[in-house]
């Protein structure tokens, strides 16, 4: 077997693997002799069909098949071996056609883009504004009205009286405490509204640490406004493999994809040069964050731990959910790596001049 690859341009390049006989005949006879014990045909005795006939019928398959595998497992080590780090996947070249019937050394040839060279570092020049929101008394007194109507007293509808139904606010009370903050419930109002307060501080942090990642995100795209892509190769290898996808669509979508590319190559970059990595431990955790602000959200305050780890399990099965948290959690530490490296500025602003930033 031969592998031979063409000298880049463009960021592009041709690899050739070539396989000969000795690479495949072993393989391919013993696949045939499997396919004979087992085939059926009318006239035979099981595993007794004459061996020409097997290979006729299922002999050119069964090539296929081994040299697809052979192909992929080269093609994929050579790669590796070589540390190339290429954009999509490789595409078979128009010149890297092959006749089984007539031929028994195969050359396939295939077209590979690779990443192209960039720097995305921010540094102490870069500046990078941080946000903080004071929660003000009216912001905390809305999310107790909020606490009094949801866990208020359902009044129905009195067609006789005419009136429509409502809720009708609970009293800000010691039931109100334990129903929104369970065994560890405030004991007075006054404790109860710290409580709170420091809840939507919490919020907030959350609300502006978001706010930090969109400012940081942006300025590291900037650093990679000049880096081209091989676009053709792009274009070509995302209507492969996307068979619905429409030359007109592509087209629309293709500057946001190369963004989200650009994106994907600078957090790798970051993450390997301040030496990030995502734990187990971690994704975990992060899911059982997530359980339990969407039990809170419907007024279940307290969840047990052990049933927020039950439905973290579960959310993690499925492959798209764990793939976003470990894409949130490797933002999250390069987002706080950066607090180190870029020049951040304090900025406190109110929740309205806050929203403003997002319009």
């Amino acid at each position: 077997m031969k592998i031979e690859q063409s000298e880049l341009k463009d960021l592009m390049a041709v690899v050739s693997v070539t396989i000969e006989p000795a690479d495949y005949q072993e393989e391919v006879a013993k696949q045939l002799k499997q396919v004979r014990q087992k085939a059926q045909m009318p006239g035979f005795r099981p595993g007794m069909v004459p061996a020409g006939l097997v290979k006729k019928m299922y002999g050119k398959g069964i090539l296929a098949d081994v040299l697809n595998k052979l192909v992929g497992e080269n093609l994929q080590k050579h790669i590796e071996d070589n540390k190339l780090q290429i954009l999509g996947e490789p595409l078979p070249n128009e010149n890297g056609k092959i006749d089984l019937d007539n031929e028994d050394t195969f050359t396939f040839q295939f077209d590979i883009a690779v990443a192209p060279e960039f720097d995305a570092k921010l540094n102490g020049k870069n500046k990078l504004p941080e946000y903080t929101i004071e929660p003000t008394d009216e912001m905390v007194n809305k999310q107790i009205e909020a606490y009094t109507n949801r866990f208020g007293e359902y009044i129905p509808e009195d067609k006789e009286k005419g009136t429509k139904a409502e809720v009708k606010p609970c009293a800000v009370d010691a039931e109100l405490f334990a129903k929104v903050y369970g065994a560890d419930a405030p004991k007075n109002e006054k404790e109860f509204r710290a409580r709170v307060k420091e809840d939507i501080v919490r919020s907030l942090a959350e609300e502006t640490k978001y706010r930090f990642g969109i400012d940081a995100k942006a300025a590291i795209l900037k650093k990679m406004e000049k880096v081209a892509f091989p676009e053709a190769f792009l274009k070509r290898w995302v209507l492969a493999t996307n068979e619905k996808m429409t030359a007109e669509e592509l087209a629309k979508d293709f500057p946001k994809m190369i963004e989200e590319l650009k994106w994907h190559l600078a957090k790798d970059q970051l993450m390997k040069e301040y030496n990030l990595n995502v734990e187990k431990e971690e994704v975990e955790g992060f899911a059982k964050r997530i359980a339990k602000m969407q039990f809170m959200q419907y007024g279940l305050m307290n969840v047990e731990d052990q049933m927020l780890a039950n439905y973290a399990t579960e959310m993690l099965k499925n492959e798209d959910q764990l793939r976003n948290i470990v894409e949130r959690l490797i933002e999250d530490k390069l987002f706080e790596a950066l607090k180190g490296i870029a020049k951040v500025e304090p900025k406190k602003v109110s929740q309205e001049e806050f929203d403003k930033l997002f319009k």
